[in-house]
């Protein structure tokens, strides 16, 4: 890992990843993963991310520098928003490391007292993990519908209007999602600018189509610029939504 020293673990045995880890395992420079902790955990940590915070000391100039130790729930939440090759190479990763806690506290039971107790463990251990896999299995049912949507339209080469595309993600896949607040997402995810055109990457990559018309008014001729988001554009938004839960 760089010959970083990282923490895998505390001192009561909880699952831990620095900010350093989930950079060198996801391949992402380390300020673009802090810079997801504080932008991302922050809504969700009582009492803010700043409690994770941790120091590391670089081999090369033997300064210290500040870096993130998250707990296994923070974790999972931060990757949460990741593709899902960089969130496998993470649960990969805790799943290491709880094993190789396993194996150092794993011990024969001396009395039949701590059998029971043992047996037990290992009885609400596999009913935890019955319940995240029907989680998972309800989640992945939930979805289908979407997915069934993209594969249909991954081919079109129609392209609608982004009031008529908020109307299909609400009528035919029921996500409350407005005109108006479709037009706020397609901005926070930096498809559009602030006046609801797109990027122009965004447009050479086939996502949206823009087409200009002249109009005659009291006031002289305007120039009128329409919108309209492309099969390949839909499936790009559909992705950025469902990412986000």
């Amino acid at each position: 890992m760089n010959n970083l020293e990282l923490f895998k673990k505390d001192e009561n045995k909880e699952i831990s990843l620095t900010s350093l880890e989930i950079a060198e395992l996801t391949g992402k420079e380390h300020f673009h993963v802090t810079r997801d902790i504080e932008t991302y955990l922050e809504k969700v940590v009582e009492g803010g991310v700043s409690k994770f915070e941790d120091t590391y000391q670089n081999p090369q100039n033997k300064q210290f520098y500040k870096c993130y130790r998250l707990p296994k729930r923070e974790v999972l939440i931060l990757v949460s928003g990741y593709s899902v090759e960089l969130r496998a190479k993470i649960i990969d990763r805790l799943e290491y490391l709880e094993n190789e806690i396993k194996k150092q506290s794993l011990k024969v039971p001396q009395t039949y007292a701590e059998a029971l107790l043992e047996a037990g463990k290992f009885a609400l251990e596999a009913q935890r993990l019955e319940l995240e896999n029907k989680t998972l299995k309800e989640k992945a049912e939930q979805n289908a519908p979407l997915i069934h949507f993209a594969n249909r339209i991954k081919d079109s080469n129609d392209a609608i209007l982004i009031r008529d595309y908020a109307k299909i993600l609400h009528e035919k896949n029921h996500l409350e999602i407005g005109e108006k607040r479709l037009f706020k997402i397609l901005r926070e995810k930096g498809f559009l600018m602030n006046d609801n055109k797109p990027y122009q990457k965004y447009i050479e990559q086939g996502f949206f189509k823009v087409s200009e018309t002249t109009i005659s008014t009291i006031k002289g001729d305007r120039l009128v610029s329409t919108t309209k988001i492309t099969g390949k554009g839909q499936i790009a938004v559909l992705k950025s939504i469902l990412k986000a839960g």
